[in-house]
């Protein structure tokens, strides 16, 4: 704004507005109110004397006691901690076929192409995700298992079979080259 701003009260909060924007509002405040304002009011930065931005006052921070968060409850195991079964074709195609339910019927329910379900039955193609969530609801069955944790050879494993290539192997180091 280049000149003095007028306060103005917009919707209940009190606002400096510039003279064009205060003449389409119409409504000013009431001076014998208080205002909020813990400074004057400044319609620039050069006002202050040196052309510096006006002293910074300080405001006390609001603050509300911390809340703790609750733990969250271990989850289950989701889709990228899970692994499609072996026999998945096999096991879909049962179920479908317990279910009483047509290649294209059963498609149409799980959102898929009709070439597509056929391709999962006959094992030439892995199911998606969206596929696995749609097959595992209509026909009630669990295509996936648990990531089990890779088992991992102890000292024990390895010296009942006898001994190693690193045992056995001797090193033969080259001697330095003299000139």
């Amino acid at each position: 704004m280049k000149c003095r701003g007028r306060e103005m009260v917009v919707e209940g909060v009190s606002l400096l507005l510039c003279p064009d924007c205060a003449a389409r509002i119409g409504r000013t405040t009431n001076h014998s109110t208080p205002t909020r304002r813990s400074h004057p009011i400044q319609t620039s930065w050069t006002e202050t004397g040196k052309g510096t931005a006006p002293p910074r006052v300080h405001r006390p921070r609001i603050t509300s006691p911390r809340v703790r968060p609750r733990p969250r409850p271990v989850a289950p195991a989701t889709l990228d901690d899970m692994i499609l079964i072996e026999d998945y074709a096999e096991v879909i195609r049962k179920a479908r076929q317990r279910a009483g339910l047509t290649q294209e019927q059963l498609a149409q329910r799980i959102g898929e192409k009709y070439s597509t379900l056929q391709a999962i039955e006959a094992g030439r193609l892995k199911p998606t995700k969206k596929a696995i969530r749609g097959l595992e609801r209509e026909l009630k069955i669990s295509l996936l298992e648990p990531i089990g944790p890779a088992p991992v050879k102890t000292i024990r494993d390895i010296e009942s079979h006898g001994p190693t290539l690193g045992d056995v192997v001797r090193v033969k180091r080259k001697k330095p080259r003299q000139n």
